[in-house]
């Protein structure tokens, strides 16, 4: 007798690994965008140890550095650009709204659910 063992999982595991590495090799920048991340958050060590948070800008440039280094952090590791880009500025407005002191956990779910509506409203529109 010969048991019948269906192949459909593994061939449709193996359509996976196939997809999976030619959405790998079309980015060939992951090398270079993590370098430039880790220097952009070494940037940002460096300015948050040296500078007086009273000064002129000093914030400004300092939310400007965590968006762009949330930024490509997020997009590395989320492995798409629109999803880094919205948890970026999500992650950047509610340090903002810490900064002003009205950041809590009822404004960091309402950025969480505006943040997930985004991206619900663009992956259906592509």
């Amino acid at each position: 007798m010969r048991n019948n063992i269906s192949m459909s999982p593994i061939i449709r595991a193996g359509a996976t690994l196939q997809k999976r590495r030619k959405e790998l090799s079309k980015r060939k920048n992951f090398l270079p965008t993590l370098f430039l991340d880790l220097c952009l958050w070494i940037v940002l060590v460096l300015f948050v140890l040296a500078t007086d948070p009273t000064q002129t800008g000093a914030r400004v440039i300092f939310f400007i550095l965590v968006t762009i280094a949330l930024f490509l952090m997020t997009s590395i590791v989320l492995a798409h650009t629109r999803r880094g880009l919205l948890v970026s500025i999500a992650v950047t407005v509610f340090l903002i709204l810490r900064s002003w002191g009205v950041g809590n956990v009822i404004n960091a779910l309402l950025l969480i659910g505006v943040v997930i509506t985004f991206e619900i409203y663009f992956s259906r529109q592509s």
